[in-house]
């Protein structure tokens, strides 16, 4: 079978899941990943036979996708900020909106911070804060599989980012403090669950989503009074928001006597980004 006539079978096949314009995205992503080269290398060698091994992969693979199962977790990454981030089901993949995020946090700080990443996930933020302002990063999470992921990322790009498995609800016993701390935390609430494609309830972690019905601004809250005492004078605190809770965040950290509240919407005009200061 020829990259051509995988082309066309590509397209009939995902034809009724997906849209033609994210079809032909899909194509070029894996063919990309399968051949290790790049798109226009693909394109001059559109009659190329591929061989028996490629082939089972690339059929393989599509019909995964079929079952809407997301690429990032076919391929095993993506790029976040300019960084490889490996991937797999027990970490999200990383959103555009958390990547403006660490441009925001970029353009406030100057180099050589002390940062701490809380609920790290892949450690998207971390490399990314790492590699941009040369911050010597340590990053936390509840999730021992979601450090895995994130170690092998480290491992692979020469990082030095510090992993830890922390649950920022319990108790924690420190004297460390940090110049930044940065959280992009579970948040989704449980009546947003209809507006969720389905794709990411059926393939990503609801543990790493979904915030508690009880408490929708527990881990905010929680961070928020780590964050009190654990900051340096003057340090910031940047989170990641659900605009649905943004307000109840914002009146928390008043009443924690934090100050320089600032709040940026992202691309849809929602209340997205917020960063905040102790008093020095």
């Amino acid at each position: 079978m020829t990259i051509k006539a995988f082309r066309q079978n590509f397209n009939e096949i995902l034809s009724s899941v997906y849209p033609t314009v994210e079809i032909d995205s899909l194509f070029f992503e894996l063919m990309e990943h399968v051949l290790n080269i790049g798109r226009a290398e693909i394109i001059l060698n559109i009659n190329t036979e591929l061989n028996q091994d490629v082939q089972n992969d690339v059929v393989q693979f599509m019909n995964r996708l079929e079952k809407k199962e997301p690429i990032q977790y076919i391929i095993g990454q993506t790029s976040f900020a300019g960084i490889p981030i490996h991937l797999n089901r027990h970490v999200l993949i990383p959103r555009p909106e958390t990547e403006s995020l660490v441009y925001w946090i970029k353009s406030l700080e100057p180099d050589d911070l002390a940062i701490l990443d809380i609920c790290s996930g892949s450690g998207c933020i971390a490399f990314a804060l790492e590699n941009h302002i040369k911050a010597k990063v340590t990053a936390w999470d509840i999730s021992n599989e979601a450090l895995k992921v994130a170690k092998q990322t480290a491992a692979s790009i020469g990082s030095n980012v510090s992993f830890s498995q922390v649950d920022i609800l319990k108790q924690l016993q420190t004297q460390d403090r940090w110049d930044v701390i940065v959280s992009n935390p579970p948040y989704v609430l449980d009546e947003e669950k209809p507006q969720i494609h389905a794709n990411v309830l059926e393939y990503e972690p609801h543990l790493a989503l979904f915030t508690s019905k009880e408490d929708p601004i527990q881990f905010y809250r929680a961070v928020i009074q780590f964050a009190a005492m654990h900051l340096c004078p003057g340090g910031r605190l940047y989170f990641e928001l659900n605009p649905n809770t943004a307000k109840a965040v914002i009146s928390l950290l008043k009443t924690m006597d934090f100050i320089d509240i600032v709040v940026e919407n992202d691309m849809q005009n929602q209340a997205r980004m917020l960063a905040a200061k102790t008093k020095k």
